[in-house]
């Protein structure tokens, strides 16, 4: 009889348990708002640079010098020089779709390349294709004056190398002024945060390039395929297939 009414109870409470027959399992998370996005570290920007990490959505930052950082920038730096200029740099790292407008809106872009070769090329965040380019290598003031329509100071002491303004609009960058040992184009880039950078291409490719000097197998691969394990100091270069359009 004991036992018996152990049983009833036991019953009771599993059916209790049921309540109204919802066996749904729900989440700590089910019904609960999704935490806010934290505010972009700048409001517009002119100097917009992508990092080279393969994730999605992508980081972005803002090397424009300002006078003051947005109020949402966490890591603000002064800005690099010899001496105080008033300047700053906001070195936050921002992950995001689009990274926003340009403060000044870009002259009208040339479909004639400004410059012969580029190591510090920039893509621009436009979604257009042919892309937007720039080129940021920083050069004598009579090699920019005479190449470009547009040029500014470079960061650092005044006065020193200036970068050309100017927007490419084209499907090819061009070459290289220095040649990467993986070759003109690099896919599958990583990079420190130093600057400059040290980069090495983990893209697998039928032939290494002349430039690499320690080309290995990828295992296993048939046919085979190889990887330039070289590390290099500077960007990498240009992706070799275009951009993925969002």
């Amino acid at each position: 009889m004991a036992i018996s009414t152990i049983l009833l109870f036991l019953l009771a409470g599993l059916v209790a348990a049921h309540g109204d027959g919802d066996t749904m399992i729900r989440l700590p998370s089910d019904g609960a708002e999704a935490p806010p996005r934290p505010p972009k570290p700048w409001d517009c920007c002119d100097n917009i640079e992508m990092s080279p990490l393969e994730i999605f959505p992508p980081l972005y930052r803002c090397n424009d010098e300002v006078k003051q950082c947005s109020a949402a920038c966490k890591e603000c730096v002064e800005a690099p020089g010899d001496f105080p200029r008033g300047a700053f740099v906001c070195r936050d790292w921002y992950s995001t779709v689009d990274p926003g407008h340009m403060c000044t809106a870009p002259d009208q872009p040339t479909t004639k390349r400004p410059w012969k070769c580029c190591d510090s090329i920039v893509q621009l965040p436009q979604r257009i294709f042919p892309p937007f380019w720039r080129c940021d290598d920083e050069l004598e003031p009579g090699k920019c004056t005479a190449a470009c329509k547009s040029c500014r100071e470079a960061p650092g002491p005044f006065p020193g190398p200036l970068i050309c303004e100017d927007v490419y609009w084209g499907a090819d960058p061009g070459p290289l002024c220095t040649p990467r040992p993986w070759g003109k184009c690099c896919d599958k880039a990583f990079c420190n945060k130093m600057n400059p950078p040290t980069c090495r291409c983990m893209d697998e490719v039928n032939k290494c390039a002349a430039a690499c000097k320690d080309c290995q197998r990828v295992e296993s691969s048939e046919p085979p395929r190889y990887v330039c394990k070289d590390r290099f100091t500077g960007q990498p270069g240009p992706m070799c297939k275009p951009r993925a359009e969002n």
